[in-house]
Protein backbone atom coordinates (compact mmCIF):
# COMPACT_ATOMS: atom_id res chain seq x y z
CA UNK A 1 0.00 0.00 0.00
CA UNK A 2 2.66 2.38 0.94
CA UNK A 3 4.90 1.80 -1.62
CA UNK A 4 1.73 2.04 -4.44
CA UNK A 5 1.09 5.37 -2.86
CA UNK A 6 4.43 6.09 -2.81
CA UNK A 7 4.92 5.00 -7.01
CA UNK A 8 1.52 7.37 -7.55
CA UNK A 9 2.86 9.89 -6.02
CA UNK A 10 6.41 10.37 -7.86
CA UNK A 11 4.34 10.00 -11.27
CA UNK A 12 2.26 12.85 -10.65
CA UNK A 13 4.87 14.68 -9.60
CA UNK A 14 6.94 14.07 -12.58
CA UNK A 15 3.87 14.76 -15.31
CA UNK A 16 3.64 18.56 -13.59
CA UNK A 17 0.26 20.18 -11.33
CA UNK A 18 -2.23 20.41 -14.14
CA UNK A 19 -1.93 24.52 -14.07
CA UNK A 20 1.62 24.02 -15.28
CA UNK A 21 0.02 22.31 -18.15
CA UNK A 22 -2.64 24.65 -18.92
CA UNK A 23 0.07 27.04 -19.38
CA UNK A 24 1.97 25.60 -21.77
CA UNK A 25 -0.84 25.31 -23.99
CA UNK A 26 -2.44 29.15 -23.26
CA UNK A 27 -3.24 31.30 -26.16
CA UNK A 28 -3.23 34.81 -26.59
CA UNK A 29 -6.54 35.09 -27.57
CA UNK A 30 -8.00 33.64 -24.19
CA UNK A 31 -6.32 36.98 -22.07
CA UNK A 32 -9.16 39.56 -22.52
CA UNK A 33 -11.84 36.94 -21.61
CA UNK A 34 -9.67 35.95 -18.61
CA UNK A 35 -8.72 39.29 -17.40
CA UNK A 36 -12.44 40.80 -17.11
CA UNK A 37 -13.62 37.57 -15.76
CA UNK A 38 -10.66 38.01 -12.94
CA UNK A 39 -12.09 41.54 -12.21
CA UNK A 40 -15.53 40.69 -11.88
CA UNK A 41 -14.54 37.24 -9.59
CA UNK A 42 -12.22 39.62 -7.47
CA UNK A 43 -15.12 41.77 -6.98
CA UNK A 44 -17.68 39.23 -6.56
CA UNK A 45 -14.63 37.78 -3.62
CA UNK A 46 -14.55 40.62 -1.44
CA UNK A 47 -18.02 41.46 -0.45
CA UNK A 48 -18.69 37.24 -0.33
CA UNK A 49 -15.17 36.36 1.35
CA UNK A 50 -16.10 38.78 3.69
CA UNK A 51 -19.38 37.51 4.75
CA UNK A 52 -18.54 34.27 4.76
CA UNK A 53 -15.66 34.49 6.91
CA UNK A 54 -18.14 36.15 9.44
CA UNK A 55 -20.29 32.88 9.22
CA UNK A 56 -17.22 30.84 9.95
CA UNK A 57 -16.54 33.04 12.92
CA UNK A 58 -13.19 34.29 12.30
CA UNK A 59 -11.95 37.99 11.49
CA UNK A 60 -13.85 39.02 8.05
CA UNK A 61 -10.51 39.80 6.36
CA UNK A 62 -9.85 35.88 6.43
CA UNK A 63 -12.16 35.57 4.52
CA UNK A 64 -10.28 37.61 1.54
CA UNK A 65 -6.70 35.91 1.95
CA UNK A 66 -8.46 32.56 1.90
CA UNK A 67 -9.85 33.45 -1.47
CA UNK A 68 -6.69 34.59 -2.62
CA UNK A 69 -4.12 31.50 -0.98
CA UNK A 70 -7.10 28.81 -2.09
CA UNK A 71 -7.75 30.53 -6.00
CA UNK A 72 -3.66 29.99 -6.57
CA UNK A 73 -3.08 26.62 -4.99
CA UNK A 74 -6.40 25.31 -6.78
CA UNK A 75 -4.86 27.07 -10.18
CA UNK A 76 -1.47 25.09 -9.73
CA UNK A 77 -3.88 21.41 -9.06
CA UNK A 78 -7.41 21.45 -9.79
CA UNK A 79 -8.52 19.78 -12.76
CA UNK A 80 -11.21 21.79 -14.00
CA UNK A 81 -10.27 25.04 -16.02
CA UNK A 82 -13.40 27.03 -14.50
CA UNK A 83 -13.98 26.16 -10.81
CA UNK A 84 -13.35 29.02 -8.69
CA UNK A 85 -11.80 27.87 -5.31
CA UNK A 86 -12.79 30.32 -1.99
CA UNK A 87 -14.69 30.98 0.91
CA UNK A 88 -18.43 29.08 -0.05
CA UNK A 89 -21.08 29.58 2.07
CA UNK A 90 -21.82 25.58 2.76
CA UNK A 91 -18.21 25.13 3.81
CA UNK A 92 -18.75 27.65 6.02
CA UNK A 93 -22.33 26.59 7.50
CA UNK A 94 -20.43 23.30 8.07
CA UNK A 95 -17.48 24.93 9.38
CA UNK A 96 -19.08 26.90 11.84
CA UNK A 97 -21.26 24.34 12.85
CA UNK A 98 -18.18 22.06 13.96
CA UNK A 99 -16.46 25.06 15.59
CA UNK A 100 -19.21 26.49 17.38
CA UNK A 101 -19.06 23.23 20.91
CA UNK A 102 -15.16 24.34 20.55
CA UNK A 103 -15.70 27.91 20.92
CA UNK A 104 -17.14 28.09 24.18
CA UNK A 105 -14.49 30.32 26.41
CA UNK A 106 -11.81 30.35 23.31
CA UNK A 107 -10.48 33.71 21.99
CA UNK A 108 -9.91 35.03 19.01
CA UNK A 109 -6.67 33.29 18.21
CA UNK A 110 -7.50 30.23 19.53
CA UNK A 111 -10.33 29.99 17.59
CA UNK A 112 -8.50 30.79 13.96
CA UNK A 113 -6.22 28.19 15.35
CA UNK A 114 -9.20 25.72 15.17
CA UNK A 115 -10.35 26.81 11.96
CA UNK A 116 -6.94 26.30 10.22
CA UNK A 117 -6.59 23.00 11.69
CA UNK A 118 -9.65 22.14 10.34
CA UNK A 119 -8.58 23.38 6.92
CA UNK A 120 -5.54 20.87 7.67
CA UNK A 121 -7.56 17.62 8.37
CA UNK A 122 -9.81 18.47 5.57
CA UNK A 123 -6.79 19.20 3.02
CA UNK A 124 -5.10 15.90 4.52
CA UNK A 125 -8.17 13.35 3.99
CA UNK A 126 -8.53 15.18 0.26
CA UNK A 127 -4.84 14.73 -0.50
CA UNK A 128 -5.65 10.62 0.91
CA UNK A 129 -8.64 10.27 -1.48
CA UNK A 130 -6.90 11.55 -4.79
CA UNK A 131 -3.61 9.50 -3.73
CA UNK A 132 -5.97 6.67 -3.40
CA UNK A 133 -8.18 7.22 -6.38
CA UNK A 134 -11.19 7.36 -4.54
CA UNK A 135 -12.66 9.88 -7.46
CA UNK A 136 -14.53 6.82 -8.55
CA UNK A 137 -17.31 8.52 -5.47
CA UNK A 138 -17.98 10.86 -8.18
CA UNK A 139 -19.89 8.24 -10.23
CA UNK A 140 -22.25 7.73 -7.57
CA UNK A 141 -23.69 11.72 -7.92
CA UNK A 142 -26.15 11.26 -10.41
CA UNK A 143 -27.59 14.65 -12.22
CA UNK A 144 -30.77 14.45 -9.86
CA UNK A 145 -28.29 14.61 -7.00
CA UNK A 146 -26.41 17.31 -8.49
CA UNK A 147 -29.58 19.07 -8.45
CA UNK A 148 -30.94 18.57 -5.28
CA UNK A 149 -27.95 19.16 -3.47
CA UNK A 150 -27.67 22.58 -5.22
CA UNK A 151 -31.49 23.70 -4.31
CA UNK A 152 -30.62 22.25 -0.68
CA UNK A 153 -27.68 24.39 -0.29
CA UNK A 154 -28.92 27.53 -1.72
CA UNK A 155 -32.17 27.50 0.61
CA UNK A 156 -29.11 26.81 3.55
CA UNK A 157 -27.40 29.89 1.98
CA UNK A 158 -31.07 31.75 1.99
CA UNK A 159 -31.63 30.75 5.34
CA UNK A 160 -28.17 31.98 6.59
CA UNK A 161 -28.87 35.47 6.06
CA UNK A 162 -32.32 35.73 6.52
CA UNK A 163 -32.16 37.21 10.31
CA UNK A 164 -29.38 39.33 8.51
CA UNK A 165 -32.05 40.90 6.36
CA UNK A 166 -34.42 41.49 9.41
CA UNK A 167 -32.13 43.51 11.44
CA UNK A 168 -32.08 40.39 13.60
CA UNK A 169 -30.27 38.72 15.80
CA UNK A 170 -29.19 34.57 14.66
CA UNK A 171 -28.99 31.75 16.41
CA UNK A 172 -30.64 28.73 14.96
CA UNK A 173 -28.03 26.48 13.01
CA UNK A 174 -30.25 24.72 10.77
CA UNK A 175 -32.78 25.84 8.52
CA UNK A 176 -35.76 25.46 10.00
CA UNK A 177 -34.78 26.86 13.06
CA UNK A 178 -33.69 29.72 11.30
CA UNK A 179 -36.69 30.46 9.19
CA UNK A 180 -38.43 30.00 12.31
CA UNK A 181 -36.70 32.34 14.39
CA UNK A 182 -37.19 34.89 11.45
CA UNK A 183 -40.98 34.38 11.42
CA UNK A 184 -41.30 34.57 15.33
CA UNK A 185 -39.79 37.54 15.90
CA UNK A 186 -40.98 39.45 12.72
CA UNK A 187 -42.32 42.53 15.38
CA UNK A 188 -38.66 42.93 16.11
CA UNK A 189 -37.51 43.52 12.46
CA UNK A 190 -35.35 47.05 12.60
CA UNK A 191 -37.48 48.67 9.30
CA UNK A 192 -34.42 50.62 7.96
CA UNK A 193 -32.59 47.58 7.93
CA UNK A 194 -34.77 45.47 5.85
CA UNK A 195 -35.76 48.49 3.93
CA UNK A 196 -31.73 48.72 2.97
CA UNK A 197 -31.40 44.82 2.11
CA UNK A 198 -34.65 45.16 0.14
CA UNK A 199 -33.16 47.81 -2.33
CA UNK A 200 -30.12 45.56 -2.68
CA UNK A 201 -31.45 42.84 -3.37
CA UNK A 202 -33.65 45.10 -6.30
CA UNK A 203 -30.51 46.41 -8.02
CA UNK A 204 -28.94 43.44 -7.78
CA UNK A 205 -31.49 41.41 -9.71
CA UNK A 206 -31.87 44.67 -12.24
CA UNK A 207 -28.13 45.15 -12.72
CA UNK A 208 -28.08 41.17 -13.46
CA UNK A 209 -30.48 41.38 -16.37
CA UNK A 210 -29.74 44.55 -17.66
CA UNK A 211 -25.99 44.73 -17.26
CA UNK A 212 -25.11 40.65 -16.76
CA UNK A 213 -21.66 41.11 -16.98
CA UNK A 214 -21.24 44.52 -14.37
CA UNK A 215 -19.71 43.53 -11.19
CA UNK A 216 -22.94 44.01 -9.51
CA UNK A 217 -22.12 43.28 -6.05
CA UNK A 218 -18.94 45.93 -6.00
CA UNK A 219 -21.12 48.57 -7.42
CA UNK A 220 -23.50 47.36 -4.12
CA UNK A 221 -20.88 47.84 -2.11
CA UNK A 222 -19.69 51.02 -2.81
CA UNK A 223 -22.77 52.84 -3.33
CA UNK A 224 -24.07 51.51 0.52
CA UNK A 225 -20.72 52.15 2.02
CA UNK A 226 -20.54 55.36 0.54
CA UNK A 227 -24.45 55.93 1.95
CA UNK A 228 -23.10 54.71 4.97
CA UNK A 229 -20.27 57.50 5.54
CA UNK A 230 -22.68 60.02 4.10
CA UNK A 231 -25.92 59.52 6.20
CA UNK A 232 -24.03 58.13 9.14
CA UNK A 233 -26.30 54.74 9.19
CA UNK A 234 -24.73 53.14 11.82
CA UNK A 235 -26.45 55.96 13.87
CA UNK A 236 -29.28 55.25 12.77
CA UNK A 237 -28.83 51.31 14.00
CA UNK A 238 -27.67 49.53 10.83
CA UNK A 239 -24.89 47.15 11.75
CA UNK A 240 -21.55 48.12 9.83
CA UNK A 241 -18.79 46.60 9.27
CA UNK A 242 -16.36 48.32 11.53
CA UNK A 243 -12.53 48.54 11.19
CA UNK A 244 -11.04 45.83 9.48
CA UNK A 245 -7.75 43.90 11.00
CA UNK A 246 -6.82 43.69 7.47
CA UNK A 247 -2.93 42.28 8.14
CA UNK A 248 -1.56 39.69 5.79
CA UNK A 249 -1.34 36.03 7.96
CA UNK A 250 1.63 35.11 9.20
CA UNK A 251 2.37 31.56 7.83
CA UNK A 252 2.62 28.86 10.44
CA UNK A 253 1.37 25.36 11.25
CA UNK A 254 -1.80 25.23 13.26
CA UNK A 255 -1.75 24.21 16.84
CA UNK A 256 -2.26 20.29 16.72
CA UNK A 257 -3.87 19.20 19.83
CA UNK A 258 -4.70 15.45 19.99
CA UNK A 259 -8.07 16.44 21.61
CA UNK A 260 -8.70 19.05 18.65
CA UNK A 261 -7.91 17.19 16.13
CA UNK A 262 -10.21 13.90 17.63
CA UNK A 263 -12.87 16.26 18.16
CA UNK A 264 -12.95 18.24 14.59
CA UNK A 265 -12.07 14.62 12.87
CA UNK A 266 -15.39 13.83 12.05
CA UNK A 267 -16.43 17.45 10.86
CA UNK A 268 -13.35 17.32 8.32
CA UNK A 269 -14.51 13.68 7.17
CA UNK A 270 -17.72 15.21 6.43
CA UNK A 271 -16.24 18.71 5.06
CA UNK A 272 -13.57 16.72 2.48
CA UNK A 273 -16.65 14.71 1.21
CA UNK A 274 -19.07 17.31 0.52
CA UNK A 275 -16.62 19.89 -0.82
CA UNK A 276 -15.55 17.40 -3.36
CA UNK A 277 -18.93 15.85 -4.44
CA UNK A 278 -20.42 19.66 -4.65
CA UNK A 279 -16.88 20.54 -6.76
CA UNK A 280 -16.34 17.55 -8.71
CA UNK A 281 -20.10 17.98 -9.93
CA UNK A 282 -20.31 21.66 -10.89
CA UNK A 283 -16.41 21.00 -12.55
CA UNK A 284 -18.09 17.91 -14.46
CA UNK A 285 -20.59 20.05 -15.66
CA UNK A 286 -18.86 22.79 -17.15
CA UNK A 287 -15.89 20.08 -18.43
CA UNK A 288 -18.91 18.29 -20.29
CA UNK A 289 -20.21 21.52 -21.47
CA UNK A 290 -16.73 22.78 -23.27
CA UNK A 291 -15.76 19.23 -24.06
CA UNK A 292 -12.78 18.21 -21.96
CA UNK A 293 -11.94 15.76 -19.39
CA UNK A 294 -12.50 16.29 -15.83
CA UNK A 295 -10.03 14.03 -13.59
CA UNK A 296 -12.28 13.14 -10.61
CA UNK A 297 -8.71 12.04 -8.77
CA UNK A 298 -7.30 15.27 -9.84
CA UNK A 299 -10.06 17.36 -7.81
CA UNK A 300 -8.86 15.34 -4.43
CA UNK A 301 -6.12 17.03 -4.96
CA UNK A 302 -6.79 20.22 -5.98
CA UNK A 303 -8.91 20.62 -3.36
CA UNK A 304 -6.15 19.23 -0.72
CA UNK A 305 -4.07 22.34 -2.28
CA UNK A 306 -6.34 25.00 -1.42
CA UNK A 307 -7.46 23.48 2.02
CA UNK A 308 -3.56 23.05 3.21
CA UNK A 309 -2.29 26.35 1.52
CA UNK A 310 -5.05 27.57 4.03
CA UNK A 311 -4.25 25.37 7.04
CA UNK A 312 -0.35 27.15 6.66
CA UNK A 313 -1.92 31.22 6.42
CA UNK A 314 -4.22 31.02 9.34
CA UNK A 315 -7.38 30.28 6.89
CA UNK A 316 -10.59 28.11 6.83
CA UNK A 317 -11.78 25.27 4.88
CA UNK A 318 -12.85 26.56 1.48
CA UNK A 319 -14.40 24.96 -1.57
CA UNK A 320 -15.42 25.38 -5.23
CA UNK A 321 -17.93 28.01 -5.63
CA UNK A 322 -21.30 27.39 -7.75
CA UNK A 323 -22.23 31.04 -7.96
CA UNK A 324 -18.30 32.77 -8.75
CA UNK A 325 -17.92 29.53 -10.68
CA UNK A 326 -20.91 30.71 -13.18
CA UNK A 327 -20.31 34.31 -13.50
CA UNK A 328 -16.89 33.05 -14.62
CA UNK A 329 -18.45 31.01 -17.44
CA UNK A 330 -20.93 33.77 -18.10
CA UNK A 331 -17.74 36.08 -18.13
CA UNK A 332 -16.19 33.91 -20.69
CA UNK A 333 -13.55 32.73 -18.52
CA UNK A 334 -11.34 30.36 -20.39
CA UNK A 335 -8.62 28.64 -17.98
CA UNK A 336 -7.49 29.09 -14.46
CA UNK A 337 -5.56 32.65 -15.17
CA UNK A 338 -8.53 33.50 -13.81
CA UNK A 339 -7.97 32.56 -10.56
CA UNK A 340 -4.90 33.44 -10.55
CA UNK A 341 -5.40 37.32 -11.41
CA UNK A 342 -8.71 37.52 -9.24
CA UNK A 343 -6.12 36.56 -6.22
CA UNK A 344 -4.43 39.31 -7.00
CA UNK A 345 -6.62 41.85 -7.14
CA UNK A 346 -8.02 40.67 -3.56
CA UNK A 347 -4.51 40.92 -2.30
CA UNK A 348 -4.20 44.57 -3.45
CA UNK A 349 -7.69 45.31 -2.21
CA UNK A 350 -7.14 43.17 1.27
CA UNK A 351 -3.58 44.77 1.46
CA UNK A 352 -4.29 48.64 0.91
CA UNK A 353 -7.81 49.17 0.57
CA UNK A 354 -10.27 47.77 3.15
CA UNK A 355 -10.32 51.05 5.64
CA UNK A 356 -12.59 51.87 2.59
CA UNK A 357 -15.48 49.48 3.78
CA UNK A 358 -15.45 50.81 7.82
CA UNK A 359 -18.74 51.72 7.01
CA UNK A 360 -20.12 49.17 4.98
CA UNK A 361 -23.76 47.99 5.79
CA UNK A 362 -23.70 44.23 6.96
CA UNK A 363 -26.97 43.68 5.44
CA UNK A 364 -25.67 44.85 2.16
CA UNK A 365 -22.98 41.15 2.38
CA UNK A 366 -26.33 39.51 3.71
CA UNK A 367 -27.93 40.76 0.06
CA UNK A 368 -25.39 39.42 -1.65
CA UNK A 369 -25.19 36.38 -0.58
CA UNK A 370 -29.02 35.85 -0.39
CA UNK A 371 -28.58 36.58 -4.35
CA UNK A 372 -26.58 34.50 -5.37
CA UNK A 373 -27.97 31.86 -3.43
CA UNK A 374 -32.07 32.57 -5.05
CA UNK A 375 -29.85 32.16 -8.51
CA UNK A 376 -28.36 28.61 -7.62
CA UNK A 377 -31.56 27.73 -7.18
CA UNK A 378 -33.01 25.06 -10.48
CA UNK A 379 -36.22 25.00 -10.22
CA UNK A 380 -37.00 24.09 -13.60
CA UNK A 381 -34.04 21.47 -14.14
CA UNK A 382 -36.93 19.44 -10.95
CA UNK A 383 -39.54 20.14 -14.00
CA UNK A 384 -37.36 18.96 -16.61
CA UNK A 385 -36.82 15.75 -14.55
CA UNK A 386 -40.12 15.61 -13.90
CA UNK A 387 -40.88 14.91 -17.97
CA UNK A 388 -38.55 12.62 -18.55
CA UNK A 389 -38.48 10.40 -15.38
CA UNK A 390 -40.58 11.41 -12.37
CA UNK A 391 -38.43 8.88 -10.16
CA UNK A 392 -35.05 11.04 -11.02
CA UNK A 393 -37.29 14.02 -10.30
CA UNK A 394 -38.23 12.45 -6.70
CA UNK A 395 -34.66 11.79 -5.87
CA UNK A 396 -33.89 15.53 -6.37
CA UNK A 397 -36.71 16.21 -4.22
CA UNK A 398 -35.27 13.63 -1.36
CA UNK A 399 -31.73 14.93 -2.03
CA UNK A 400 -33.00 18.31 -1.25
CA UNK A 401 -34.88 18.08 1.39
CA UNK A 402 -32.33 15.41 3.39
CA UNK A 403 -29.54 18.37 2.69
CA UNK A 404 -32.04 20.42 4.90
CA UNK A 405 -33.29 18.50 7.23
CA UNK A 406 -30.15 16.11 7.77
CA UNK A 407 -27.25 18.06 6.50
CA UNK A 408 -25.78 18.11 3.05
CA UNK A 409 -23.29 14.86 3.62
CA UNK A 410 -26.19 13.03 5.41
CA UNK A 411 -28.71 14.34 2.58
CA UNK A 412 -26.13 13.03 -0.18
CA UNK A 413 -25.63 9.88 1.31
CA UNK A 414 -29.37 9.36 1.69
CA UNK A 415 -29.99 10.45 -1.76
CA UNK A 416 -26.78 7.75 -3.35
CA UNK A 417 -28.58 5.24 -0.98
CA UNK A 418 -31.78 5.81 -2.84
CA UNK A 419 -30.95 5.96 -6.38
CA UNK A 420 -29.27 2.21 -5.58
CA UNK A 421 -32.14 1.05 -4.14
CA UNK A 422 -33.83 1.92 -7.04
CA UNK A 423 -31.13 0.32 -9.61
CA UNK A 424 -31.57 -2.74 -7.53
CA UNK A 425 -35.00 -2.40 -8.20
CA UNK A 426 -35.03 -1.77 -11.91
CA UNK A 427 -32.04 -4.60 -11.78
CA UNK A 428 -34.52 -6.73 -9.73
CA UNK A 429 -37.10 -6.31 -12.37
CA UNK A 430 -35.58 -6.01 -15.29
CA UNK A 431 -37.46 -5.72 -19.14
CA UNK A 432 -37.49 -8.59 -20.66
CA UNK A 433 -38.82 -10.08 -24.19
CA UNK A 434 -40.07 -13.11 -25.82
CA UNK A 435 -38.26 -12.94 -29.53
CA UNK A 436 -39.58 -13.61 -32.98
CA UNK A 437 -38.98 -13.19 -36.73
CA UNK A 438 -40.33 -10.70 -38.49
CA UNK A 439 -40.76 -10.97 -42.65
CA UNK A 440 -38.58 -8.74 -44.46
CA UNK A 441 -36.28 -7.91 -41.54
CA UNK A 442 -33.18 -9.47 -40.55
CA UNK A 443 -32.71 -10.62 -36.60
CA UNK A 444 -34.95 -11.35 -34.05
CA UNK A 445 -37.23 -8.96 -32.29
CA UNK A 446 -39.35 -8.39 -29.73
CA UNK A 447 -43.05 -10.21 -30.69
CA UNK A 448 -45.36 -7.22 -28.43
CA UNK A 449 -43.15 -4.26 -30.16
CA UNK A 450 -42.65 -5.52 -33.37
CA UNK A 451 -46.12 -6.18 -35.65
CA UNK A 452 -46.48 -8.92 -37.51
CA UNK A 453 -43.32 -11.17 -35.81
CA UNK A 454 -43.81 -15.09 -35.90
CA UNK A 455 -42.42 -17.63 -33.35
CA UNK A 456 -40.90 -20.95 -34.10
CA UNK A 457 -43.36 -23.79 -32.47
CA UNK A 458 -42.09 -25.67 -29.94
CA UNK A 459 -39.41 -23.02 -29.36
CA UNK A 460 -39.25 -20.24 -27.36
CA UNK A 461 -36.60 -17.19 -27.58
CA UNK A 462 -36.80 -15.44 -24.18
CA UNK A 463 -34.34 -12.09 -23.92
CA UNK A 464 -33.09 -10.96 -20.36
CA UNK A 465 -31.66 -7.69 -20.47
CA UNK A 466 -29.89 -7.10 -16.86
CA UNK A 467 -26.81 -8.64 -15.04
CA UNK A 468 -28.22 -11.82 -12.90
CA UNK A 469 -28.09 -11.87 -9.24
CA UNK A 470 -30.20 -12.66 -6.31
CA UNK A 471 -32.49 -10.10 -7.09
CA UNK A 472 -34.20 -11.31 -10.09
CA UNK A 473 -32.69 -14.80 -10.47
CA UNK A 474 -36.34 -15.77 -9.38
CA UNK A 475 -38.03 -13.54 -11.33
CA UNK A 476 -36.20 -15.44 -14.40
CA UNK A 477 -37.46 -18.20 -12.94
CA UNK A 478 -40.70 -17.46 -12.52
CA UNK A 479 -41.11 -15.64 -16.14
CA UNK A 480 -39.64 -18.71 -17.79
CA UNK A 481 -42.18 -21.17 -16.28
CA UNK A 482 -45.08 -18.86 -16.94
CA UNK A 483 -43.69 -19.04 -20.64
CA UNK A 484 -44.04 -22.42 -20.78
CA UNK A 485 -47.60 -22.61 -19.42
CA UNK A 486 -49.16 -20.37 -21.29
CA UNK A 487 -47.11 -21.57 -24.97
CA UNK A 488 -49.89 -22.46 -27.35
CA UNK A 489 -47.72 -25.15 -28.71
CA UNK A 490 -45.95 -27.73 -26.46
CA UNK A 491 -42.92 -26.38 -25.86
CA UNK A 492 -39.81 -28.24 -26.60
CA UNK A 493 -36.91 -25.94 -26.17
CA UNK A 494 -36.39 -22.67 -24.07
CA UNK A 495 -33.47 -20.19 -24.95
CA UNK A 496 -32.68 -17.39 -23.11
CA UNK A 497 -30.65 -14.66 -24.54
CA UNK A 498 -27.97 -13.26 -22.46
CA UNK A 499 -26.58 -11.25 -25.29
CA UNK A 500 -27.11 -8.42 -22.63
CA UNK A 501 -26.19 -10.32 -19.31
CA UNK A 502 -22.53 -9.18 -18.85
CA UNK A 503 -22.56 -10.64 -15.02
CA UNK A 504 -24.20 -13.79 -12.60
CA UNK A 505 -23.94 -14.46 -9.37
CA UNK A 506 -23.74 -17.36 -7.36
CA UNK A 507 -27.69 -17.36 -6.54
CA UNK A 508 -28.15 -16.53 -10.31
CA UNK A 509 -26.70 -19.73 -11.45
CA UNK A 510 -28.08 -22.00 -8.19
CA UNK A 511 -31.68 -20.95 -9.59
CA UNK A 512 -30.59 -21.56 -13.41
CA UNK A 513 -29.60 -24.71 -12.17
CA UNK A 514 -32.91 -25.20 -10.59
CA UNK A 515 -34.57 -24.08 -13.67
CA UNK A 516 -32.62 -26.77 -15.89
CA UNK A 517 -33.51 -29.31 -13.51
CA UNK A 518 -37.34 -28.75 -13.60
CA UNK A 519 -37.69 -28.29 -17.54
CA UNK A 520 -35.66 -31.93 -17.76
CA UNK A 521 -38.49 -33.19 -15.82
CA UNK A 522 -40.75 -31.94 -18.15
CA UNK A 523 -39.14 -32.71 -21.17
CA UNK A 524 -37.68 -28.93 -22.11
CA UNK A 525 -34.49 -28.22 -23.13
CA UNK A 526 -32.71 -25.00 -21.57
CA UNK A 527 -30.27 -23.75 -23.43
CA UNK A 528 -28.24 -20.26 -23.76
CA UNK A 529 -27.77 -18.05 -26.86
CA UNK A 530 -24.47 -15.12 -27.08
CA UNK A 531 -23.07 -15.48 -23.70
CA UNK A 532 -20.38 -12.44 -23.65
CA UNK A 533 -16.77 -14.06 -22.51
CA UNK A 534 -17.08 -12.93 -18.84
CA UNK A 535 -20.37 -14.77 -18.61
CA UNK A 536 -19.13 -17.94 -20.54
CA UNK A 537 -16.33 -18.00 -17.66
CA UNK A 538 -18.98 -17.88 -14.90
CA UNK A 539 -20.61 -20.79 -16.55
CA UNK A 540 -17.63 -22.94 -16.99
CA UNK A 541 -16.66 -22.46 -13.36
CA UNK A 542 -19.96 -22.86 -11.74
CA UNK A 543 -20.29 -26.16 -13.73
CA UNK A 544 -23.31 -25.19 -15.44
CA UNK A 545 -21.75 -25.52 -19.04
CA UNK A 546 -21.38 -29.17 -18.78
CA UNK A 547 -25.02 -29.38 -16.78
CA UNK A 548 -26.35 -27.92 -19.57
CA UNK A 549 -24.34 -29.37 -22.35
CA UNK A 550 -22.09 -27.40 -24.57
CA UNK A 551 -24.61 -28.44 -27.56
CA UNK A 552 -26.99 -26.14 -25.80
CA UNK A 553 -24.82 -23.15 -25.60
CA UNK A 554 -25.25 -21.22 -28.79
CA UNK A 555 -22.78 -18.43 -30.35
CA UNK A 556 -25.99 -16.41 -31.11
CA UNK A 557 -29.81 -16.90 -31.49
CA UNK A 558 -29.95 -17.44 -34.93
CA UNK A 559 -27.72 -20.40 -34.40
CA UNK A 560 -29.95 -21.73 -32.18
CA UNK A 561 -32.77 -21.93 -34.08
CA UNK A 562 -31.26 -23.12 -37.16
CA UNK A 563 -29.68 -26.05 -34.49
CA UNK A 564 -33.62 -26.31 -33.27
CA UNK A 565 -34.95 -26.70 -36.57
CA UNK A 566 -32.28 -28.96 -37.19
CA UNK A 567 -33.50 -31.38 -34.19
CA UNK A 568 -37.30 -30.57 -35.31
CA UNK A 569 -36.39 -32.33 -39.08
CA UNK A 570 -34.22 -35.03 -37.65
CA UNK A 571 -36.82 -36.34 -35.16
CA UNK A 572 -39.88 -35.60 -37.34
CA UNK A 573 -38.86 -36.16 -41.19
CA UNK A 574 -41.71 -36.24 -43.85
CA UNK A 575 -42.28 -39.70 -45.37
CA UNK A 576 -39.43 -40.13 -48.10
CA UNK A 577 -37.87 -36.64 -47.59
CA UNK A 578 -34.31 -36.15 -46.08
CA UNK A 579 -34.17 -33.92 -43.05
CA UNK A 580 -35.43 -30.05 -43.72
CA UNK A 581 -31.87 -27.84 -43.89
CA UNK A 582 -31.50 -25.09 -41.61
CA UNK A 583 -32.24 -21.70 -42.39
CA UNK A 584 -30.39 -19.31 -43.52
CA UNK A 585 -30.30 -15.96 -41.77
Amino acid sequence: MVSDLAARTWRAVRRGPPGLRQARDYQRRWFREDLLSSLTIGAMLIPQGLAYAQLVGVRPAAGLYAGVVGMVAYALFGPSRHLIIGPEAGAAILSAAALAPMAAGADAARYASLAALLALLVGGLSLLGGLLKLGALADFLSKPILIGYINGAALIIIGSQLARLFGLERHADTFTGQVHEVATHLRQTHIPTLLLGLGVITLLVLLRRLLPKAPGPLILVVLTTAAGALFQLEHGGIKVVGPLAAEPPTPSLPSLRFDDVRALLPAAFSLALVNYASSVLTGRLYADRFRYRLDSNQEFLGQAAANLANAFSQGFPVTGSDSRTAVNVSMGGRTQLVGVLASAVVLVFALFLTPLLRDLPMVTLGAIVFVAAVYLLQVQAIIDLWRVRRVEAVLACVTMVGVLVLGILQGILVAVALALADLIRRAARPHDAVLGQREGMPGYHDIERAENTETVPGLVIYRFDAPLFFANARHLREQARSLISSAEAPVRWFIIDTSAVFDMDVTAAEGLEKLRREFEDEGVVLGIAEPRAPLRVLLRRTGLLERLGPQNVHATVGAAVRHFLKDAGARHPRAGEPPAPPPVH
